[in-house]
């Protein structure tokens, strides 16, 4: 009878003599263990005693030979195989072990990335999300900076996803630190996520880093910042979007211009919505930027106008002439938007092409059909 540091005792069976004289014989040649190993493997099944006799054979092997890559993986391999059908809760004490295991066989074995995938994929089976975190952490400043991407970011980000919040999104942030050109899996997951406030600034800084076309980057981050005013409360709003319309050759003015009225108008600051809206009318230069601009304006003022009739039965009822005053003005501000509309339209056709007769034209039959003939004239 052995002990093994294991503390776990075996008898030696009869046909492990053969093999035990060997490795007594020769303590430090591989090839007398792998055949001891390959004996008890393939004679023994799988029942917890032949396992526990294999673990023997395996602690015995890699003390006398603690450098053994080969040694080491298979063993690492048997006591993942043991774990496999056992939850983590409760066979916590034999995850411990084996995690001691790789921490022995880390101890010379560090720069082989197998291992630290193999130990790595053990922490994150167990509850201990801090614990694997520092795993792959520790993986990451062992091996050298070509590995990184095929050797542990996969899991990595594997892991992080399943764990979600915080802890996500600081592992992507430091992925996408070194492959800046990933950053586009970092947007998709922090909107999958509802993120939105850390996906409008990654969008941010991937428009500010990127040389080609950033039209897709500017219209996911409007959308963004439109649909999602409060969550984006923090930044800058009106100076990002600004700063994009203003840009030379924007081909997203309209797209940026409704999505900051939008932002206010969601936020209920209704005056500054309105003021954003008549500006962008008066300098978009495009018709397509005119109707999404002219669109969401006259959205913005029917939905202020259906707010206010779903409430007007029940304040009248209270006596409140105020708010019916309120409600006149806002729907004849709404009638005043929409009899501008070809006016507004003409501005922009003016404003691409100043010397147009027919645009000229245009603008005094507006005129004359509105019954204004001193502005007909005028034009």
């Amino acid at each position: 009878m052995e002990t093994t540091d294991i503390d776990v005792e075996i008898d030696i069976a009869d046909d492990d003599l053969r093999f035990e004289e060997e490795v007594l014989r020769e303590p430090y040649k591989l090839k007398g263990w792998q055949r001891y190993i390959e004996h008890k493997q393939g004679g023994g099944g799988g029942n917890s005693q032949s396992q526990r006799s294999l673990t023997v054979v395996f602690e015995r092997a890699v003390k006398r030979l603690p450098g053994s890559y080969k040694l080491w993986k298979q063993y690492l391999e048997h006591r993942l195989e043991v774990l496999k059908n056992k939850n983590s809760a409760t066979a916590s004490e034999d995850y411990r072990r084996t995690g001691l295991c790789f921490e022995r066989a880390l101890l010379l074995l560090h720069k082989m990335p197998v291992i630290w995938q193999m130990y790595a994929g053990l922490m994150a089976r167990q509850a201990d999300v801090t614990a694997a975190r520092r795993v792959f952490d520790r993986a990451l400043r062992a091996l050298p900076l070509t590995q990184h991407r095929r050797q542990v970011w996969p899991a990595y980000l594997r892991f992080a996803r399943r764990v979600g919040g915080l802890t996500a999104e600081r592992v992507y942030a430091r992925y996408v630190q070194m492959w800046p050109e990933q950053a586009p899996d970092f947007i998709d997951w922090c909107v999958g996520e509802g993120r939105w406030a850390e996906a409008a600034r990654r969008l941010i800084a991937a428009i500010d880093s990127t040389a080609s076309s950033t039209g897709a980057l500017w219209r996911q981050l409007a959308h963004i910042m439109r649909a999602q005013p409060m969550a984006v409360r923090e930044l800058r709003v009106e100076p990002i979007l600004r700063d994009g319309i203003q840009r030379k050759g924007s081909s997203e003015a309209g797209e940026l211009w409704a999505a900051l009225g939008s932002h206010f108008a969601a936020r209920g600051l209704s005056e500054q919505a309105r003021d954003v809206y008549e500006e962008a009318l008066a300098s978009v230069r495009s018709v397509r930027d005119f109707a999404m601009v002219f669109d969401a304006y006259a959205a913005f003022e029917e939905a202020g106008v259906a707010a206010m009739l779903a409430e007007e039965a029940e304040r009248v009822a209270g006596g409140d002439v105020t708010q019916a005053k309120i409600l006149d003005l806002r729907m004849l501000r709404l009638e005043r938007l929409m009899d501008r509309r070809p006016f507004l339209a003409n501005d922009v056709v003016l404003r691409q092409t100043p010397h147009s007769v027919a645009a000229w034209l245009r603008r005094v039959a507006l005129w004359r059909d509105a019954g204004d003939e001193e502005k007909a004239a005028a034009a």
